[in-house]
């Protein structure tokens, strides 16, 4: 018995090695990586990296994790990720060796991992990124990042590289991302919107097409190859009233940012939160920082263990009421304007795929 237990652990350590040997020599066969972190717009920045380093003639291969898991081959097809258990940053290295045989010249990777330790060690041990990104420090993930925002941003640099770039938007965490990257001799590049890049986003898009020699100029041009990940912020008509889509941006800062300026009529408003029993650090957020600066809004919960949902609501001094289904929700909503909040998983996601006309399933 123990000649077979001592083989079976020889041949793992054996498949180990290989493993990492494969890894490594696909990592080394890209001109560049770039890994991408954050809070907020970590999808859409993977995208719109793709779509300027692709327009200016690189060979590109994307992999984001946003509401539905894919990746854009070299071709620029977009390709669903079918997974048969949780998500976990293993992922990453058949990724890797799929751009490798593509042969790609870029490599973007959207960050799989919360855990600050997780973090690091895909940074570190797998994917290697020289010109990486964080895009902001948003409160998000409070149970694995930290409750304040200083601790989230400690847990952010886990991904800064080693003798690289970082780019961010985030101009208040500039100086302390300037510093941790210090540590790595790394420069830190701050991307502010212009004229040519007029978000957040699209400014480290442009960004991150400077260092590698694209003119700026050319970043319009190049963006209209965009491939805007499903379930992005939308507004849609309805039989009696409208529905806004904001499902997808998950922490309450960038949400009430997106709503206070998306131009739409706030008077007579229904926020509908769809709940994840796995993320009720999120509704404690919502509940400290988003549902207060909205105080005469109706507040409908959908989705997932609604009844702590609904307990917790009322702890922070807010009425809620539970609906069993997208289709309850809008009835109960009647004519007022109805935005989908907290998270995109689950009813949520059929509701947008509806709207959409129904050509996506989770």
């Amino acid at each position: 018995m123990l000649p077979v237990v001592a083989a079976l652990f020889l041949g793992y350590l054996v498949y180990l090695f290989y493993e990492k040997w494969e890894n490594d020599r696909a990592v080394r066969s890209f001109r560049h990586i770039i890994h991408v972190n954050g809070i907020r717009g970590k999808t859409s920045v993977c995208r719109l990296i793709d779509a300027h380093l692709r327009g200016a003639g690189y060979r590109v291969f994307t992999k984001t994790t946003g509401s539905t898991p894919c990746y854009i081959d070299t071709r620029g097809q977009e390709h669903r990720i079918r997974r048969w258990g949780n998500a976990n940053i293993g992922e990453q290295l058949s990724i890797i060796r799929r751009a490798h045989r593509e042969k790609a010249e870029i490599l973007i990777l959207e960050c799989m991992a919360v855990q600050p330790e997780l973090q690091r060690i895909a940074q570190e041990q797998l994917v290697h990124g020289d010109l990486n990104v964080i895009t902001n420090v948003r409160y998000d993930h409070i149970f694995e990042m930290g409750q304040s925002l200083e601790e989230i941003a400690a847990s952010l640099c886990g991904t800064i590289p080693e003798n690289g770039v970082l780019f961010t938007a985030d101009e208040a965490f500039y100086p302390f991302f300037c510093k941790q990257a210090e540590k790595q001799n790394t420069r830190v590049v701050l991307c502010a919107p212009s004229e040519l890049a007029p978000g957040e986003n699209d400014a480290i898009a442009c960004a991150v097409g400077a260092e590698l020699g694209i003119p700026e100029t050319e970043y319009l041009k190049n963006r209209t190859l965009y491939q805007e990940d499903f379930g992005a912020q939308r507004c849609y008509p309805r039989e009696h009233g409208r529905f806004y889509n904001l499902f997808s941006a998950n922490d309450p800062v960038s949400t009430r940012l997106l709503l206070e300026n998306s131009g739409l009529d706030l008077s007579n408003m229904t926020l509908l939160y769809n709940n994840r029993a796995d993320r009720p650090d999120r509704l404690l957020l919502f509940a400290r920082h988003f549902f207060p600066c909205f105080p005469n809004s109706r507040i409908l919960v959908m989705g997932e263990a609604r009844g702590l949902a609904l307990r917790l609501l009322k702890k922070h001094g807010f009425q809620a009421q539970s609906v069993s289904g997208w289709q309850k929700a809008l009835e109960a909503a009647g004519d007022s304007l109805v935005v989908g909040i907290g998270n995109i998983k689950g009813e949520a996601y059929e509701m947008v795929a509806w709207f959409e006309g129904g050509n996506h399933h989770e």
